[in-house]
């Protein structure tokens, strides 16, 4: 027979069973907002009946219930929605990433714009075009020097800027690892913790949904993937390491990486492996700090050093109204330490240090014009291959074959369709030249011309650039003295500049000294030394209108576009379609993240109405076992007290 006071029992198991299921209510409720918050949800369950069947039973009818008892608190979540959350989360944050770069270098260049380059740009030819037509005027002479001075000085700028702006996308990387180290350490201390209160059989509802908004915080900053295999432990991976697993965290670390110019790369701490990563945030940083900001680096350093060289290269074959000539219009400061713009320095002009040990191992030449004239249109009747480098990291060779019936345009086009490493054009004295690129692999070695090789005589007969045919007479910048290869006078050899020379590219301080040695005037041979040796006169404005055609119209090849104009325009507008890209990627990815946190919310989110409804049950049900409580009493009262009165 079941004891007198069992009712008592499970009286008091119905008030302490709903009291914990109203606490529940209240702490969904006051977690309504948080939006890392998981609704948990009271599970019942009865208790064990008494009279389990056995001999010595007792002789009742059937078993006796005992009342409730809770078998869990559950958390109400899906970790399918969480894995697409992190993986829309990641994406999001790299396109973010990306697009808040590309707008702040939209900024930087300011198109369109009074300051901008196109506008100094055109000004500085239209300068030129005033000049051809009043040549001997000191004011127009000054416009052009006052342009010209504008035109390097926002060249500068942009590059500062973007020097800048890369620096500071290389803090946001070491701040992005400090954040990914610290949130790994609150993973690994919440993995400890939950795991002993499991242990212990306790469901640790709040910590698990800390653990979870940490682990969402996380996909933001690196692609990274959860491992859910093993119960008693969760890890985390970056690529294919774990960055967390259980109680172990691997930390990540930064160091200054001296062949990207000090910025940081990112290692792991227990065995210097470089870390790998396909997305997220940081993915996005390094991404602009080492390919799109570098990128636009070296088209500004491109098109200063283009520019520059246009103009120099037609200017030095003109006269000043002083008479002088073999001037330069820009300075243009030179890797190789012992080319002070003196053309009888000998073999050793072009010789530099690249690796900085004190010895010199490289020939660094930007620029050479063959020593010939020839006319581009007509057949060039000599057969041969000629051999070029890429500009990456194995200088894989690429040939570009002729015939005798070929014209030296048509070569010309199909060297600058190769993407061999360097570019090709015909000067305004109709000479055949050859121009390094930006580098794939060590921007150290930007605008550098590799290897010219010719099996046949075009290089060398024809148009004069090299002594010798075959692989004896070969250029290559691997070796010194290498310019020694090159028939070309040293006029006529543009050395390659220093780092960077959208930095330092200035206009010549002789020529600002003394407006009159601007080369407004052409020159003519007298003589036939095959030189321009004597002015053709004051009033002569040749040179000036030669300069301001080939800034506009000329096709001397800035990169693999024919003149300054077309190369900018060229930077400018893949610039903004990359800026545009990456606004509607994010936008797409935004508007996805949202409908999948509202997909998520509709599982964990808290429903106040719900909530409400919830609470006057399990107040009724918790009154109603306070009034069962009270009838027991009742009862107990009148069987202790009253029986025998």
């Amino acid at each position: 027979m079941s004891s007198t006071f069992g009712g008592f029992e499970i009286a008091k198991r119905g008030l302490n069973v709903h009291q914990t299921a109203i606490q529940t209510t209240g702490h969904n409720i006051a977690n309504a907002d948080n939006e890392n918050y998981s609704r948990q949800r009271v599970n019942l369950e009865s208790m064990d009946p008494l009279y389990a069947p056995a001999l010595n039973r007792a002789n009742v009818k059937g078993q006796q219930g005992q009342g409730v008892q809770i078998a869990s608190i559950e958390r109400i979540r899906n970790t399918f929605y969480d894995d697409q959350i992190a993986d829309a989360n990641n994406v999001k944050n790299y396109w973010g990433a990306s697009s808040d770069y590309l707008q702040q270098i939209e900024r930087i260049f300011n198109e369109p714009s009074d300051n901008s380059l196109r506008t100094l740009g055109d000004k500085f030819w239209q300068s030129w075009q005033e000049l051809s037509t009043y040549p001997s005027d000191r004011a127009h002479r000054e416009v052009v020097l006052e342009r010209g001075n504008a035109l390097t000085t926002r060249m500068s700028d942009i590059y500062n800027k973007l020097t800048d702006l890369r620096h500071r996308a290389n803090r946001e990387v070491i701040a992005d690892v400090r954040t990914i180290n610290s949130l790994a350490s609150d993973i690994r201390d919440l993995n400890e913790r939950i795991l002993k209160l499991q242990a212990l059989g306790d469901q640790p509802n709040d910590l698990m949904d800390r653990r979870d908004a940490a682990i969402e915080k996380l996909s933001g900053i690196a692609n990274i993937r959860i491992g859910r295999g093993d119960k008693d432990e969760m890890i985390v991976f970056i690529g294919e390491q774990a960055l967390v697993q259980g109680e172990i965290q691997r930390k990540l670390k930064t160091e200054p990486d001296a062949t990207n110019d000090g910025m940081a790369k990112i290692l792991w701490e227990h065995n210097d492996k470089e870390l790998i990563l396909s997305g997220g945030h940081l993915f996005g940083l390094m991404q602009m700090r080492d390919d799109a900001i570098v990128e636009r680096i070296n088209n500004v350093d491109e098109f200063a050093l283009n520019i520059a060289d246009v103009v120099n290269e037609i200017h030095k074959d003109g006269f000043g109204l002083n008479g002088e000539t073999n001037k330069n219009f820009f300075d243009v400061r030179n890797l190789s330490g012992n080319s002070r713009g003196i053309y009888d320095l000998g073999p050793q002009a072009a010789n530099y240090d690249l690796n900085q040990d004190g010895t010199a191992e490289v020939t660094a030449i930007f620029r050479v014009s063959g020593s010939n004239t020839v006319d581009p249109s007509k057949p060039v009747g000599v057969d041969g291959t000629m051999t070029f480098y890429k500009n990456d990291g194995n200088s894989t060779p690429v040939l570009v074959d002729y015939s005798a019936d070929d014209t030296l345009n048509s070569i010309i086009k199909r060297i600058n369709d190769q993407d061999a490493g360097v570019v090709a054009y015909m000067t305004h004295d109709n000479q055949l030249a050859l121009k390094g690129t930006t580098a794939e692999d060590d921007r150290r070695t930007n605008f550098m011309i590799r290897h010219l090789e010719d099996s046949g005589e075009l290089l060398a007969g024809y148009t004069g650039i090299l002594n010798a045919s075959g692989p004896q007479g070969a250029f290559d910048f691997r070796r010194i003295d290498e310019i020694s290869k090159l028939r070309a006078p040293l006029q006529d050899i543009t050395l390659t500049p220093i780092y960077h020379p959208s930095a330092y590219v200035k206009v010549s301080e002789e020529i600002l000294r003394d407006p009159a040695s601007l080369a407004a005037a052409r020159g003519k041979d007298v003589g036939g030394t095959g030189d321009y040796n004597q002015s053709n006169g004051s009033a002569d404005g040749s040179n000036a209108l030669l300069i301001a055609e080939s800034l506009k119209q000329g096709k001397n090849m800035i990169g693999h576009s024919d003149n300054a104009e077309e190369f900018y325009n060229a930077v400018i507008s893949k610039l903004g379609t990359e800026s545009r890209t990456a606004e509607d990627a994010i936008q797409r990815h935004e508007d996805n993240l949202l409908s999948l946190k509202n997909l998520r919310q509709s599982v964990m989110g808290v429903s106040l109405d719900e909530e409400m409804s919830n609470m006057v049950q399990f107040q009724h049900s918790y009154n109603a076992a306070a009034k069962i409580l009270n009838s027991m009493d009742q009862m107990l009262d009148v069987i202790i007290n009253r029986l025998g009165a």
